[in-house]
């Protein structure tokens, strides 16, 4: 139907360019500058604080570092690995069952918890003193806490279990994003179809075939994760080990400290772990290199998996012909599919989140609490403090939402005026926050702030947070954004509509959903954010999650727990909000 107004609507784009191409480079320009600039100038930076010599002779004499280094590479590789498996094995069985759309609405509440908040619940639920402890209590006959160690312990095995729970809904939902795109939702559904056809699973088709393809697709959100693992603070604060930490905490205390040399020796450490991290990830990618060959080799063999074991055992038993096996083969294929296990595993993951969120609110108005009485005497003396600190939580929304909702119009204006070109070139550096170790890249932009004036403001605190939401908005939202239809913009110019009219009335309204889901999801990320509040507040302004893992790993775990609980109402409200959106949404 737009064919006959094709020459139309090129024409009328000729004449409405010069109008919007002072606005669409002044976009573009700005875009680049608040993206590109800040990160490609840190880097520099960071790695020039790092390289003193004096720095890693005082990191070369510290007896802690060679176990702390140990430490931070076990937990981020154990905890990597573990989501990824797991995230590989759930979609494998839930994908093209009548779960996987269910998926998606599931993930949003599991996101929407801090990682902060997270690790204090968890710490109550295993600790000596826990709930997991006094259930047991009884039968065992303990009338005190027993004699383990389960938080801080020295192989951070709490950290792992914790880095777990919490990257495996993000590595879901960046798996989810990508399958379900209009043109990657069709490609799979052919793909699986031949392979029923020939009487393989769907089970059988992803572990031979599917993941060779699309695992490689999922190569960002698992950089982040692993860069994320090597480098956490707060967690390794609050849950991690204690004699010595790990390397990230060994950094961030030196960094934190007055003294000039252990300034040095921390940024030193700091680019120690980004080393280590381009380390892993290249031996990653040699292990893949040597590993897809022989999976492809694999895969292509021809030898096809026996399914339906117990309708195979009537085969053998009546001796049919080949023909006839692989027609009930193919039958079998198509059956529908029961991940009975993978929704139990599912299912235990939804009850670990609802115990600790449980664990937090019973600890935020708990008093006495005895060993082994599975419920404390209530007091509100905790919330009274909370709400003393009513600004603090202020503070937070207002930060968190200002920078959430620059990113968004940044992003959009982005994604509206840019270049293929210039995307292309400048996407690395704006998802570079999400994988690059967050202290090094914090010790350069604190260096940018210290010489711009903006260390210790509310704006330098706000452009910092802009800059580490960014990645975030961006990927949530451009696979929408760049499979929107364009001919209804054709249409809209034949229509002579302005290009104002178009966005507000026809592409925001039909892209409200993905443009909530945004800004929850930047919102919820600002909340969170603790080594950039710290770098560059310069402990000047307090928010939800600075206070909260203060308070936790100073021992304060009953007030710590409703900073927290209020840490995970904030973002929990805006993911309800993103989705009251998205019902409403054409």
């Amino acid at each position: 139907m737009l064919a006959p107004h094709s020459e139309q609507a090129a024409a009328m784009r000729i004449k409405v360019a010069p109008a919007v191409a002072a606005g669409q480079w002044l976009a573009r320009i700005a875009a680049a500058l608040l993206f590109a600039l800040p990160i490609a100038l840190a880097l520099p930076l960071a790695v020039g604080e790092g390289l003193a010599s004096a720095a890693w002779q005082d990191l070369m004499d510290d007896p802690q570092w060679p176990r702390a280094l140990m430490l931070s590479v076990q937990t981020a590789l154990l905890s990597t690995s573990f989501a990824l498996a797991l995230t590989l094995w759930l979609v494998a069985q839930l994908h093209a069952s009548r779960w996987w759309t269910r998926l998606g609405a599931g993930l949003a509440p599991l996101l929407a918890v801090p990682h902060a908040a997270f690790a204090i619940g968890m710490a109550w639920l295993i600790a000596p003193a826990g709930w997991a402890a006094r259930l047991i209590a009884p039968w065992l006959g303990w009338d005190a806490p027993p004699a383990w160690t389960t938080v801080n312990d020295a192989q951070g095995l709490a950290l792992v279990a914790v880095l777990v729970f919490k990257e495996l809904p993000f590595l879901l939902w960046s798996a989810l994003a990508l399958l379900t795109r209009p043109e990657v939702a069709a490609t799979l559904s052919r793909d699986i179809m031949v392979a029923r056809s020939l009487g393989y699973t769907a089970r059988s088709w992803w572990w031979r075939v599917g993941w060779l393809w699309w695992a490689p697709r999922l190569a960002w959100p698992l950089l982040a994760v692993l860069a994320y693992s090597l480098t956490v603070v707060d967690l390794a604060l609050i849950i991690g080990p204690g004699a010595p930490p790990t390397l990230a905490v060994l950094a961030w205390q030196g960094l934190s400290d007055g003294n000039v040399a252990r300034n040095a020796q921390g940024a030193a450490m700091a680019l120690l772990l980004g080393a280590v991290l381009a380390a892993l990830v290249f031996m990653a990618w040699l292990l893949w290199r040597a590993i897809a060959p022989l999976w492809r080799a694999r895969s292509t063999r021809g030898d096809r998996p026996r399914v339906a074991a117990r309708e195979h055992e009537n085969e053998h038993a009546k001796a049919h012909t080949q023909e006839r096996t692989n027609s009930q083969a193919r039958q079998q294929a198509q059956q529908p599919q029961h991940p009975r296990a993978a929704m139990a595993v599912v299912l235990a993951v939804l009850a670990v989140y609802a115990a600790v969120v449980v664990s937090i609110v019973v600890m935020s108005i708990a008093g006495v609490w005895r060993f082994p009485a599975l419920w404390p005497q209530l007091s509100a003396s905790h919330w009274q403090t909370v709400f003393e600190s009513a600004g603090t939580v202020a503070f937070t929304a207002a930060l968190a939402f200002s920078a959430a909702a620059a990113a968004l119009a940044l992003t959009v204006a982005w994604l509206e005026a840019a270049p293929a070109r210039w995307d292309a070139t400048l996407t690395p550096l704006v998802l570079a926050p999400l994988v690059l170790p967050q202290l090094l890249l914090m010790v350069g932009l604190y260096r940018g702030a210290l010489w711009l004036g903006l260390d210790g403001t509310w704006l330098g605190l706000w452009w910092v947070h802009l800059l580490m939401l960014l990645p975030y908005v961006f990927t949530a939202l451009a696979p929408s954004w760049r499979s929107f239809d364009a001919r209804y913009a054709l249409t809209a110019l034949t229509l002579r509509r302005s290009r104002l009219a178009f966005h507000w009335r026809v592409k925001w309204p039909l892209l409200a959903a993905p443009l909530a889901s945004a800004l929850a999801i930047a919102f919820a990320v600002s909340v969170a954010q603790y080594l950039s509040t710290q770098f560059i507040g310069a402990g000047r302004h307090a928010t939800l999650t600075t206070e909260a893992v203060t308070l936790a790993s100073g021992g304060q775990r009953s007030l710590a727990a409703a900073f927290a609980l209020l840490q995970a109402v904030l973002p929990a409200l805006g993911f309800a909000l993103a989705y009251r959106v998205g019902r409403r949404s054409p």
